[in-house]
């Protein structure tokens, strides 16, 4: 039985002379080879080929019905790069109907130790690039960039036809990119020690990324010194709009992007204040940040109340 599925698979599939016909046999063989053991690998071959065929048909719906009921990961004959494979296919369906919730329990199916072995670096990036759509939906920021920075790492450090190869996805600007991705969600991501660590390891192990970024490193040389930051918004908005982060069509949730970003180097600006003042009035503390006085106000308040700075406002002496 196992020759008969397979000669159908690799020999008379391609031979079939409508779509219809294909169709026709991928029902049959994923029938016949249901529930068995033995084929397994057959099974999940024909459940592949059914989907892609419904996906360049836009039957899509359809796809991902058929394919995420299949448990993958209890297929004990499966290699680990097939299992792989076929989440990370289940993950695209998803995401295509943007089921975010089912993306993530896909993902937990997948063990990270599993993504480092040898031979798996492109079926990482392509994880990571899902989970990378699964975070900024969420708005986990930080966990984006340290998805970010693995695909960097995992390109940096390929060698030889490898390091061509991965070098090559995404039209050659995968690597560029997921760098200043990284930056930027690096750099967006709120205040706190993990952030500041993080900051640290990049400048200490980066230095040729950062050389190749100028204009991003130039904000995290900042965020690690006590010094007050020029904030000009229009211009830093026109600058920082050609990275896809900021790209509307591009990522979900830009202008929230945007927003994070200039309320990060606002609050930067209040943190050094704090530093070197022990009181200071609010027409003062605008001018020294460089917005307005009621975005002062309004910054000054969510770092005392997510407790980022300790401060008191005397109303009466406003």
């Amino acid at each position: 039985m196992v020759d008969m599925v397979a000669l159908c698979q690799k020999t008379l599939f391609e031979k079939l002379p409508t779509r219809a016909a294909k169709y026709k046999m991928l029902e049959s063989v994923r029938e016949a080879a249901e529930g068995k053991m033995f084929l397994e690998k057959e099974y999940s071959d024909a459940t592949v080929t059914l989907c892609e065929y419904l996906e360049a048909d836009g039957k899509t719906d359809e796809a991902t019905d058929i394919i995420q009921e299949i448990q993958i990961e209890t297929y004990g004959s499966l290699e680990v790069k097939d299992k792989l494979i076929f989440i990370l296919y289940q993950m695209k369906l998803v995401l295509m109907r943007r089921d975010f919730v089912r993306c993530q329990i896909l993902s937990r199916k997948i063990s990270r130790r599993h993504l480092n072995g040898v031979g798996l670096e492109k079926l990482k990036i392509e994880f990571y690039q899902f989970m990378i759509r699964y975070f900024v939906h969420e708005k986990m920021i930080l966990e984006a960039c340290k998805a970010y920075q693995t695909i960097f790492d995992t390109i940096n450090k390929a060698e030889g036809e490898l390091s061509k190869m991965l070098e090559a996805l995404g039209e050659g600007k995968l690597k560029k990119n997921s760098f200043d991705c990284f930056l930027i969600y690096l750099l967006i991501s709120p205040y706190d020690n993990e952030k500041v660590d993080l900051m640290n390891i990049t400048k200490a192990n980066y230095a040729r990324g950062l050389e190749d970024s100028a204009e991003l490193s130039q904000y995290v040389n900042k965020l690690l010194t006590f010094e007050l930051m020029p904030l000009n918004e229009n211009q830093i908005k026109k600058s920082m709009e050609k990275y896809d982060p900021f790209k509307e069509g591009v990522t979900e949730n830009h202008q929230s992007h945007m927003r994070e970003f200039l309320r990060q180097l606002i609050q930067h600006n209040l943190r050094v204040v704090e530093k070197y003042y022990c009181k200071i009035n609010i027409k003062t503390l605008s001018k020294l940040i460089g917005v307005p006085e009621d975005r002062t106000e309004q910054e000054l308040c969510d770092m005392v109340v997510n407790k980022r700075i300790h401060a008191k406002i005397d109303r009466l002496e406003w």
